[in-house]
This record gives C-alpha cells, sequence and structure tokens, in this order.
C-alpha cells in the first residue's frame, strides 16, 4: 500500500504544472486572446470569459456573465505595452467610483484615462492544473502601484469589471467584489 501511495504521489508530481524559466519579460502579446476569469470560490464567475458591451461615445463596458449573456464574445484582444487593446480602445479605469467600497470602474475607451496596466505571467489552471498565460495586474496607470481587479455584481446575473486600490480595505456587503485572475486564452 505504501508503494501505491508513493507511486501515486510521483506520477501527481510528474503531471503537475511546471512555470517555465525565464519569466515572460515583455508586457505585450501580439496575437489574439480572449480573457477568461479565474476564482474557483466562485463558479458564478470561474471560467467565465470577459465581454465587451456597446456604451456610448464608443466605449465598451467589460461583464462577465448574464443570463443571457451581457456584452458580446470577444475573441481578438491585444496586449500592448501591458494594456488590454481591441481594435483602437484600451482598458482603462475611471469613472463610476463607489463610495461605499471605493472601487472605480474598468472599461474600454480611446480616451486618455488612465490604462489598466498589467504583466503577463506564466501560472497554472486552478482546475486543470495546466500552464497558463495570466495578466497579473501591476495597477492603475500614474497612481501607486498595486490593488487588484475584481468582479461585482451588475445586472441579469451579470459581473462588472472594477479596480481596488492598494490599501483599500472597505467592501459593500449588498454587492461584493470578488478578486479574480485574468487569462489571457489564445484564440
Amino acid at each position: 500500500m505504501k508503494l501505491f501511495l508513493s507511486l501515486a504521489t510521483l506520477v501527481a508530481i510528474a503531471a503537475s504544472c511546471t512555470i517555465p524559466s525565464p519569466p515572460i519579460s515583455s508586457n505585450n502579446i501580439g496575437t489574439d486572446f480572449r480573457v477568461q476569469v479565474q476564482n474557483a470560490s466562485y463558479p458564478q464567475v470561474h471560467n467565465k470569459y470577459m465581454n465587451l458591451m456597446v456604451s456610448g461615445g464608443g466605449d465598451r463596458h467589460l461583464y462577465v456573465g448574464g443570463t443571457p449573456q451581457v456584452g458580446d464574445t470577444t475573441t481578438n484582444l491585444r496586449l500592448v505595452n501591458g494594456s488590454i487593446n481591441w481594435v483602437s480602445i484600451n482598458a482603462v479605469i475611471g469613472g463610476e467610483e463607489s463610495n461605499v467600497d471605493d472601487t472605480v470602474k474598468m472599461f474600454m475607451t480611446e480616451r486618455g484615462d488612465p490604462r489598466a496596466l498589467f504583466q503577463p505571467m506564466y501560472g497554472c489552471h486552478p482546475d486543470t492544473d495546466q500552464l497558463q498565460v495570466e495578466l497579473r495586474f501591476v495597477g492603475k496607470q500614474n497612481a501607486t502601484p498595486g490593488g487588484w481587479i475584481c468582479v461585482r455584481p451588475s445586472f441579469d446575473g451579470s459581473h462588472e469589471f472594477r479596480y481596488y486600490p492598494p490599501g483599500n480595505t472597505k467592501n459593500d456587503p449588498n454587492r461584493f467584489c470578488i478578486k479574480v485572475t485574468l487569462v489571457a486564452v489564445p484564440t
């Protein structure tokens, strides 16, 4: 029995995700991808994809989930100088600031709002243990580095993308913002 357990342990170790070396040094991804949202503790958003919904002035608001799906499936995103890019618009942080939890909306625009900056890094899928490229949040452009991206309930069962600034300890008890990992899934 001990031999079987030892072999099972060795097989599990051999099958586990191995992070390549050296790490990804560029903050660009020049091939199309879509963004998968991961947080295994929250099945309502886990392994679902970020969608873009048309908003005023050429902007696109970002959502995950919903019944029916909120926003359009988007499979041609790129990472340009750390910023998620779609056609001619970038992911930015600004607007719809919440006094309850001190979060700020992340959306896409061609205006000059501070960009949401990311660094691609290798990681392991929490369910399958497969190697993946995660978009680790670096921070809001021209602000103190840090914080994270979270998603909170919006409408029709969807969740909107928000920026949770560094040092923030507030939460909205009615619209808890779920910290998520963003993954660049090649298309």
